[in-house]
């Protein structure tokens, strides 16, 4: 099922891009390379496959002009919106360097996306699709998220005025909920919500998006292939902060939009002329649920859907992932790995207490894969390696020491030095 959209002028806007650059742009998709009408959502009507959005040399050539800064506005001419993206002073987030984490590189940066925000890399996703609500004349904007994509959406949307409804399924994060519900936007809790695979998702989304009359900001590209756009300013901040191109970049991956938008922003650069070698991808999901290293390992040209997903990693925990992201595996020449849950807690704790970065599980997945990366001969001594944590730890920290509640509420010491010594020098 397929839908388009006429932009539309919203009322105090600046005036939409215009010209041949803008004109230009083409919805193509990855797979048959059919081209569709710009606007259509879902995939492609002649073989199914993900959609992706072409952009003109032209615009590229732009890339080497655009200053460093917050707000993902400045790369507009390279992003599918006519009008100024809306914006929460998103992005250029900080580059941590971290050598230690792997002593055979030749270093290793931690890109901090939990700084943006709301809390992850979901905000540039929702600067670019609260622009498109707009444009689109929606009178709302409609997801269904397991967590850092509705807090985004609902961030967003509540800054912008416009109505943000999020679909869930139930077992996510409370604190996750809650910061959707902080921003006022209704939450609808839904029975197997994703169970029966992304084409049923995809359908239901649509028809309800259109029922309402709400623009469908679900960020997955087999749904709206026009959101992950905007993770490619990932890759455009990298090749500024680094003032080139790292060996690896290594990204975890549920659905797979992170791995799929930031590679196809290192290719934009390659096409701009401004790098001459593109970074390899590795894609990191837990073991638990693994749908993109099991179609990697059988080189398949797709990614089957899992009949299970039991990881305890929220973002992670599904039994789908798109194929752009396996496309970007292969194009890149790069990898899919798996880690166990237990690894990844451990390395959240790790970034913690060695780096005083506390990020959420499906960000240290990242890190936790990157022995591995170098064990299994992918990474070479001496390369270097860009990990992405994707979120902040607040986001999901009902797995993380959970023994906060017992000494808050167990033994309380006398307001007196001695105790207080006493306490601190003993094992409790």
């Amino acid at each position: 099922m397929c839908g388009t959209f006429v932009p539309w002028k919203p009322p105090g806007s600046v005036e939409p891009r215009s010209g041949p650059e803008w004109l230009a742009v083409i919805i193509r998709c990855t797979q048959c390379s059919r081209e569709e009408v710009w606007g259509t959502l879902g995939a492609c009507s002649g073989c199914g496959a993900v959609l992706r959005v072409d952009l003109p040399l032209e615009a590229l050539e732009k890339l080497d002009r655009i200053p460093p800064g917050h707000g993902i506005d400045r790369y507009r001419s390279l992003l599918p919106a006519s009008t100024e993206i809306f914006s929460l002073a998103e992005g250029w987030t900080p580059l941590v360097p971290a050598s230690a984490l792997a002593p055979q590189a030749s270093q290793v940066l931690l890109k901090c996306e939990g700084r943006n925000p709301s809390g992850s890399f979901k905000d540039r996703v929702a600067a670019l699709a609260v622009t498109l609500a707009r444009e689109n004349g929606a009178g709302g904007l409609l997801t269904a998220s397991s967590g850092n994509s509705a807090s985004a959406m609902a961030t967003y949307c509540a800054a912008a005025g416009l109505p943000c409804a999020v679909l869930i399924e139930t077992g996510n994060p409370a604190t996750k909920i809650r910061q959707v519900l902080a921003m006022g936007a209704r939450l609808i809790p839904v029975e197997a919500l994703f169970d029966p695979g992304p084409d049923s998702v995809r359908d239901l989304l649509q028809t309800v998006s259109k029922k309402i009359g709400y623009y469908l900001g679900f960020a997955w590209a087999p749904v709206n292939p026009y959101l992950t756009e905007a993770l490619k300013t990932i890759s455009f901040e990298l090749f500024q902060q680094l003032q080139g191109t790292p060996d690896w970049v290594v990204t975890p991956v549920g659905g797979g939009d992170l791995l799929h938008g930031m590679w196809k922003g290192w290719e934009e650069l390659r096409l701009a002329g401004l790098i001459e070698h593109t970074p390899r991808m590795a894609g990191i999901q837990s073991e638990s649920a693994p749908p993109l290293v099991r179609a990697f390992q059988q080189d398949l040209a797709r990614v089957p859907p899992l009949d299970f997903a039991n990881s305890r990693i929220s973002g992670m925990n599904v039994p789908f992932t798109g194929d752009h992201a396996l496309q970007a595996i292969k194009e890149s020449e790069g990898c899919a790995l798996q880690v166990s849950d237990e690894s990844v807690f451990e390395t959240q704790e790790d970034l913690a207490r060695r780096y005083g970065i506390w990020v959420e599980p499906a960000g240290a997945a990242a890190v936790s894969g990157l022995e591995k990366l170098f064990t299994k001969g992918w990474a070479k001594s001496g390369e270097r390696v860009v990990c992405i944590l994707s979120g902040a730890g607040f986001k999901d920290p009902h797995l993380a020491h959970p023994e906060a509640e017992t000494i808050l509420s167990g033994q309380v010491t006398p307001r007196d030095p001695a105790a207080i010594l006493r306490r601190l020098q003993s094992a409790g």
